[in-house]
């Protein structure tokens, strides 16, 4: 059957941001004057535009790309692998065509990519490796050329380990490796990307396989790593261990034995290569999955069961190990990513389905400590990018869970600067019972572009495309990244809940367990300034805390947080309607039980609150004090305050943080009413709504008109559903 080539061709997809991260911390903080983060969370490249997809592709091989950004994809299409090629400078994908069997993607250090394939085997086994290369600033393939020949091992086909692999220096020496029939190390080079290939050289070999009464212990090959270093050095590593393959016979501990090797060939001229050399204390007893590099500033390094070592320009012998925390994928090592500037990022695995990420200034010469990623993580869809800024994208696959059960598993992304965390991204559909797995890589502005599949239960798996831009203000009250307004509370079953639908659309409610009931939630707006609402928790024994969940997301009780006060129980009230202030960032009123005083926490833009301010006395007389948000339109928000007669009063915000007099919205009002809401624009028409809950459990809108005033009250929502709330916000 012949492959047609094929158009990736997008369209638009709509996506919702899902959970948030699970890892935790806390600091005190004054009662006073509750504390932020003394640095924001970097926001990351900027919000994920709006998916594409890319029609017939099933499944992400590989993504990767040049220096000058264009992208190169491996993708599964019609039941074979095709390549694809998005030129620099361009949104829109090539036309997919047939990719020789067995083809792999490899990124050099010059910039360039080049997509190495053997030939199928002739009579006597023999093979030709044929290499085809985009420029570091090209934007096209160029044609196949002749590498070398030989064999090519067959009988680990089956292992993810990579039998044949490509480096190169800035300069354009390139230098390939790979396994034999023999299960020989043979390596090929040229000094520069038009000079000649030199003969095929045998460097090694893997042992005879250990024969014992029971079974064959034969070597398995888990590791083949080339690198170039600027000099011109060229350093290869490889190894594997024996391997039983028996039916069931307890194996003999004493067969198990580890053959891994470093050679090397100085880059003098007449050079010739080293022998194979041990590196007990580098790798350990047991190594596997090693990654090996060149290092920006000469000479070579490599990371191995968490430990670093260094083997600087010209030196004899690599330098004392390092411990780094960060630990190898199941089939694959660690990503070792490199700063021009020397900085040294790895991104792996810290235990079972943990990721981390750990960072080596090349000003500091150390590592530091290693930070947790996520949890749940599938070790194999770990991936990294680095984009010419320095910042590293890492992407993974992650868990889901609804009330401990996976729900789906989520295409998430993540980006690393100078050793901070942003807040992680989903970038898949919010579907349950989905897959979702993909790659990332950095285009031509230097902005990480993902490619993934999602793949649900009796479904064609579908693909899809993103990059990053940069995020407008986020609406008041959104959590679901939709651009319309929530409704956020508790249940009676400890789940913090979401509701993303209107009386006409439900949506179904998205939950972040296990919460207590009788908490408080808050909404607020962006507290740390990566464009994402945030929330204020004050726990049932009055801790309060600020939780920055991503966009699209609901914290659970150790999700970030930054602890606010020790005991704020001499509030009854906590509010905020946005910006009091008119600076443009939220704000928090509270006020106080015994006394009614209403104080107000500005925010300061550096990182913490301003001293709190009273800004009114004594109100003992209202029943609730509602942040309604910005009902008339000027930037400031209002406060709506229901007093026990059931007339509601609108307090306008002012710059100065204070509160205009009051004005009458409604008389004989609220009496049924157990939770008012300044809920934001819920209907869509760009102006800030009220939502009530009676006694019934019945939701009730009155639909904001923009100046103030709202409409009458209309059903919103059945009272069998809203009665499982506990609280609404």
């Amino acid at each position: 059957m012949t492959l047609h080539s094929r158009a990736l061709l997008g369209s638009a997809l709509v996506v919702v941001l899902a959970l948030g991260a699970v890892s935790s911390y806390a600091q005190a903080a004054t009662p006073a004057a509750p504390a932020l983060p003394a640095t924001a969370v970097p926001p990351g490249p900027g919000p994920w535009t709006v998916p594409k997809e890319l029609p017939g592709v099933t499944a992400v091989v590989d993504l990767k790309s040049t220096r000058g950004g264009t992208l190169a994809g491996l993708f599964t299409q019609d039941g074979r692998t095709v390549l694809s090629v998005r030129p620099a400078g361009s949104t829109t994908w090539g036309p997919a065509t047939p990719a020789p069997g067995g083809a792999t993607l490899q990124r050099t250090d010059d910039g360039a990519l080049s997509l190495l394939s053997w030939t199928a085997a002739a009579d006597d086994g023999r093979r030709t490796l044929k290499l085809s290369r985009i420029a570091p600033d090209g934007t096209a393939f160029g044609p196949a050329e002749d590498v070398t020949t030989g064999t090519l091992a067959g009988d680990w086909a089956h292992r993810r380990t990579q039998l044949t692999t490509l480096a190169a220096n800035s300069k354009g020496h390139q230098a390939v490796a790979w396994m034999d029939a023999e299960h020989r190390l043979t390596v090929v080079e040229r000094p520069g990307p038009n000079a000649d290939w030199s003969a095929p050289r045998t460097l090694d070999r893997l042992p005879d396989p250990i024969v014992r009464d029971d079974n064959v212990y034969h070597y398995v090959l888990w590791d083949l790593r080339v690198a170039v270093d600027e000099d011109g050095t060229v350093g290869v590593l490889w190894g594997g261990n024996s391997h039983y393959t028996g039916d069931g016979v307890d194996p003999d501990p004493s067969a198990y034995k580890w053959h891994y090797k470093y050679l090397e060939k100085p880059a003098a001229a007449e050079s010739s290569w080293t022998g194979p050399r041990d590196l007990p204390l580098l790798l350990g007893e047991r190594p596997k999955q090693v990654a090996l590099a060149a290092h920006p500033q000469g000479g070579f390094h490599l990371l191995s069961g968490g430990t670093y070592a260094r083997k600087a320009a010209g030196a004899a012998e690599w330098g004392q190990p390092e411990r780094a925390g960060i630990g190898a994928r199941p089939y694959a090592p660690a990503e070792l990513l490199t700063a021009p500037n020397g900085d040294v990022t790895a991104v792996g695995m810290t235990g079972s389905g943990t990721a981390g990420v750990a960072t080596r200034p090349a000003s500091r010469g150390s590592w530091g400590t290693p930070r947790k990623i996520a949890s749940y993580v599938d070790a194999d869809s770990l991936g990294a990018a680095a984009t010419p800024n320095g910042a590293v994208v890492v992407t993974y696959t992650q868990k889901r869970f609804e009330l401990g059960r996976t729900v789906r598993e989520d295409f998430v992304a993540q980006t690393v600067q100078h050793g901070d965390l942003s807040k992680p991204r989903t970038l898949s559909a919010r579907t349950k019972d989905t897959v979702s797995t993909g790659r990332v890589a950095a285009d031509a502005k230097g902005r990480p572009v993902a490619v993934w599949t999602e793949s649900a239960p009796g479904a064609t798996p579908a693909a899809y495309t993103a990059t990053t831009g940069t995020r407008a203000k986020p609406k008041w009250h959104d959590y679901a990244d939709d651009a319309r307004a929530d409704v956020v509370g508790l249940s009676f079953g400890d789940s913090m809940k979401l509701y993303t639908g209107d009386a006409t659309n439900p949506t179904e409610t998205f939950h972040a367990s296990p919460w207590d009931s009788e908490a408080r939630v808050v909404p607020f707006g962006d507290a740390d300034g990566d464009r994402c609402n945030d929330l204020i928790v004050r726990l049932p024994g009055g801790e309060a805390r600020l939780y920055t969940p991503v966009c699209g997301g609901l914290p659970t009780p150790d999700s970030p947080h930054r602890r606010l006060a020790r005991d704020w129980s001499r509030y009854d009230t906590l509010l905020a309607s946005g910006d009091q202030t008119g600076d443009g960032r939220p704000d928090l009123l509270a006020r106080d039980k015994a006394t009614g005083d209403v104080y107000l926490y500005a925010h300061d833009g550096a990182g913490a609150f301003k001293s709190r301010v009273k800004i009114r006395s004594a109100w003992t007389g209202y029943t609730r004090v509602v942040g309604a948000g910005d009902l008339d339109g000027d930037g400031l928000g209002d406060v709506l305050a229901l007093d026990r007669s059931g007339e509601l009063w609108r307090y306008d915000g002012l710059p100065t943080g204070k509160l205009a007099d009051r004005v009458r919205v409604f008389k004989d009002w609220g009496a049924s009413y157990k939770d008012v809401v300044g809920a934001g624009d819920v209907n869509g028409d760009g102006k800030h709504d009220l939502l009530s809950r009676d006694t019934a459990n019945r939701l009730w809108l009155n639909a904001g008109k923009g100046n103030g005033t709202f409409g009458n009250r209309s059903a919103y929502g059945d009272a069998t559903y809203w009665k499982q709330w506990a609280s609404i916000a």
